[in-house]
């Protein structure tokens, strides 16, 4: 019962602290523009491996969906298995209409990521241990995907490009 108390714990606090930085970034144009570029908004994103390991519940009887996105290790001779997944950070980029954008991406996990935009025909590849730039005018509205062919279905986020103001 202690455990239980205590993951929840961790999962409000974690909770409170991305409502605040939300806060932030909502109450701070200075995150992501540069000064004197009020029509840049610079993004910074990362590609990530999120993953977790256990001897002390069973092995899940079920696979994971198919696919470069999730790993499902089985146990060793301990009895420990891990499980991961890649994602792009944050879980959605948002911009304005007519709008520079510039999307600054590190590869921390994976040793690539050929990834797109779609809507937009934007084709990149993030590398491990380098920032990749993708520059771009958002000049349509709408929901667009960002996606890594490689890590599917879960190294997906999206684009939102909101009317001009």
């Amino acid at each position: 019962m202690m455990s239980r108390f205590v993951c929840f714990k961790k999962v409000c606090f974690v909770s409170v602290l991305f409502v605040l930085s939300l806060a932030l970034m909502a109450c701070s144009d200075s995150t992501s523009k540069m000064e004197g570029e009020k029509d840049k908004r610079i993004i910074h994103m990362t590609a990530v491996e999120p993953k977790g390991g256990t001897n002390s519940i069973p092995f899940p009887e079920e696979p994971l969906p198919e696919g470069g996105g999730y790993i499902l290790n089985e146990p060793d001779e301990d009895g420990r298995w891990e499980v991961a997944t890649y994602r792009w950070e944050p879980g959605l980029v948002v911009a304005y209409e007519g709008e520079q954008v510039e999307l600054h991406i590190l590869g921390v996990n994976g040793n690539q990521h050929h990834s797109t935009i779609t809507g937009y025909d934007i084709d990149f590849v993030v590398e491990r241990g380098e920032v990749t730039v993708v520059d771009f005018t958002a000049d349509k509205p709408g929901i667009f995907e960002i996606v890594c062919h490689d890590h599917l279905p879960s190294m997906q986020t999206q684009l939102l490009v909101l009317p001009k103001p």
